[in-house]
């Protein structure tokens, strides 16, 4: 049975791991998944070995507390992706050092205390073998496995590999030359960073219609009906002019749709505002101007992004691209 549990702070994370619950599995993978997987292909990985980053994690955060008093005070947020980056930099280091050596792992903002950054590594530090009989463990594990599909897919099955590539090469051979003229270096470029998502609450009858807009929203975006999430969007902003979520994801969603100025008006708001989508704002400004092949002006909103925001390490990488 599904469980329909509500995440009312954030400490509720590590408990629903330890009680393997369905619904706390599914809300990691839906917030981070994706995240994730861009730290990890970003930084010379593939899907596979991003899929193993979130599951070793997952359980090595659980093997910890399973052993260890872990209070989480801190957002899980932060406290994830940096146990998952510093777990990507474990492997790049035996599976590339030199690479490895030049990833340097970040706490993302808002941060995390000493402690919290202790049990990170204390949990991947430890040995992850389950301790005796743990149903609970093997819930877990079969929770991931089914995850993996769903989240990591790769379409690569055992005995197909050789045939993947051969015909990837061939369409390479058959169609290089056409696609570097119908498209553009930017349309690659934006894809290839464009991916996120609209991160909402479970939403509860109680909600006010405001609430159920941006749950509605939420849904669209993150299906990819951008123009419905628009529209949803609307709404939101026409109760509330400063709510600059709503702001946030219409721009990144007016970007996508290719309405750029409209977009700029949204992201600009949200940038000289105090909201947390603020830096995530400027890359998206970064890739609007991508859209059009406007390296100079993607380069300055890039520069915008300090080194202590959640979404460095994507400006990091988009300024690779841009050759600077």
């Amino acid at each position: 049975m599904v469980s329909s549990r509500i995440i009312n702070n954030d400490d509720e994370y590590i408990d629903g791991l330890l009680d393997s619950s369905p619904a706390i599995v599914d809300a990691i993978y839906k917030r981070f998944a994706r995240k994730v997987k861009h730290m990890v292909t970003g930084w010379g990985g593939n899907i596979k070995e991003a899929a193993n980053v979130f599951e070793d994690v997952l359980i090595a955060l659980y093997d910890y507390a399973h052993l260890h008093k872990l209070t989480l005070t801190n957002r899980f947020e932060p406290f994830f992706m940096y146990a998952c980056q510093l777990k990507w930099k474990q492997d790049l280091m035996q599976k590339a050092p030199t690479k490895g050596m030049s990833f340097h792992p970040e706490v993302p903002a808002p941060g995390l205390d000493e402690q919290h950054i202790k049990y990170i590594e204390a949990a991947l530090a430890a040995p992850h073998t389950k301790q005796g009989a743990d149903n609970t463990r093997e819930e877990l594990e079969e929770m991931i496995a089914d995850q993996r599909e769903r989240w990591f897919h790769t379409k690569e099955g055992p005995n197909s590999k050789v045939s993947i590539y051969v015909i990837i090469t061939a369409i390479i051979g058959a169609g290089l030359a056409g696609l570097l003229f119908l498209s553009p270096w930017h349309k690659d470029i934006y894809r290839q960073f464009s991916g996120t998502e609209m991160v909402h609450a479970n939403h509860m009858s109680t909600e006010q219609d405001t609430a159920l807009l941006m749950h509605q929203a939420a849904a669209a975006f993150n299906h990819g009906h951008f123009n419905k999430a628009i529209g949803l969007l609307n709404q939101v902003i026409v109760r509330d002019s400063l709510h600059t979520t709503a702001r946030y994801y219409r721009g990144v969603s007016l970007v996508d749709e290719g309405k750029l100025g409209e977009a700029r008006a949204d992201l600009k708001k949200v940038y000289n505002s105090n909201s947390s989508y603020r830096y995530d704002a400027a890359f998206y400004m970064a890739l609007s101007y991508i859209r059009e092949n406007d390296k100079q002006q993607c380069l300055e909103w890039v520069l915008k992004i300090p080194e202590n925001s959640t979404v460095h390490w994507k400006a990091a990488r988009l300024k690779e691209e841009l050759n600077y």
